[in-house]
């Protein structure tokens, strides 16, 4: 090799390494900031209540459901649905906030029906990107994904200040339900949020990388591809930070109740096992049969409802 090809070789390699460094450097930045703290954030997006709106109410039967806006100091809303007996509302009732499904969102408290004699609240999950997009157009969405996820455990925060104002809340009896999509967050706010005095975790799971591979098998077959899929998709969520299993063991000594399904194709048995040894005593793990639920499986959901009211009822006042 000519002296020139060599000169010409050698500052190839150094250009190339130069690059690969900097590549390197930057991957290592990104995911440096993805995988933050998020906790400061969390408790100062809250901000502090600055307002209440009424947009619309109805009756249901025996129930009167009410659209609610909570308008943070810092301009942060938040909108949920209450739902409450027509009876006296100047009576404390146990409070059951519910966090469903993705699509639900605030109506997931009429998938329970009767109320109980309780107060359901859900709230909407604060998205605001196109909640329709698929494949290669979800790129476009990270950014209003990303802001939604960090977004939701305050936006818990922010709705438990105006319930508990409520002369038809009992603040010594306020349960937290996380059901599927919504148990992360639910785990979260508990963990932040002293005033939930017990944690239900419906259908949910720790290790979020488990998780999203599982369900992605369907649309990426070839494992080696679904693993950097998985991956990239649990490090743009932050899923390492957000992992239900890292927050549970903060709940306690609040009693925490995991409810799963024995033929759940979408939570992994190993995921609920994860996210089991990570709750803290006092704890409780029920198993029912049948498969994840699903608004097209009322069998499945009932069982959760009576499941749920059947420890409700029968549970004392704290106070």
């Amino acid at each position: 090799m000519s002296r020139r090809a060599r000169g010409r070789l050698a500052s190839l390699l150094r250009w190339t390494a130069a690059a690969t460094t900097i590549v390197v450097a930057a991957a290592v930045l990104c995911s440096l900031y993805l995988l933050r703290d998020p906790e400061p954030y969390f408790l100062a997006r809250r901000s502090t209540m600055a307002g209440v709106d009424t947009t619309a109410s109805r009756i249901d039967g025996a129930v009167r459901e009410q659209d609610i806006t909570v308008r943070g100091a810092n301009g942060f809303t938040v909108h949920l649905t209450v739902r409450r007996p027509l009876a006296d509302d100047t009576v404390p009732r146990r409070l059951f906030f519910i966090l469903g499904g993705q699509q639900r969102g605030r109506t997931a408290g009429r998938l329970l029906g009767d109320t109980h004699g309780f107060v359901f609240a859900s709230l909407e999950y604060p998205f605001e990107g196109n909640d329709r997009a698929k494949g290669f157009a979800l790129a476009a969405e990270i950014p209003a994904i990303r802001r939604a996820v960090y977004d939701t455990p305050p936006a818990v925060l922010l709705a438990l200040d105006y319930l508990l104002t409520r002369p038809d809340v009992d603040p010594a009896r306020v349960e937290l339900l996380g059901a599927s999509f919504g148990a992360p967050f639910a785990v979260i706010a508990a963990a932040l949020d002293p005033r939930v005095t017990r944690l239900w975790i419906a259908h949910g799971g720790g290790e979020p990388y488990t998780l999203l591979s599982h369900n992605l098998r369907r649309e990426i077959p070839f494992a080696p591809a679904r693993a950097v899929v998985a991956g990239l998709a649990t490090l743009v969520a932050s899923g390492p930070r957000l992992a239900p299993e890292h927050w549970v063991g903060r709940v306690a000594p609040r009693p925490v109740i995991l409810l799963n399904a024995t033929e759940d194709e979408m939570i992994p048995r190993r995921s609920v096992e994860a996210l089991w040894r990570a709750v803290q005593e006092p704890r409780e793990q029920i198993w029912l049969p049948g498969q994840h639920m699903r608004g097209s499986r009322p069998e499945v959901l009932q069982r959760l409802v009576d499941a749920v009211m059947a420890r409700a009822e029968a549970a004392p006042r704290t106070d």
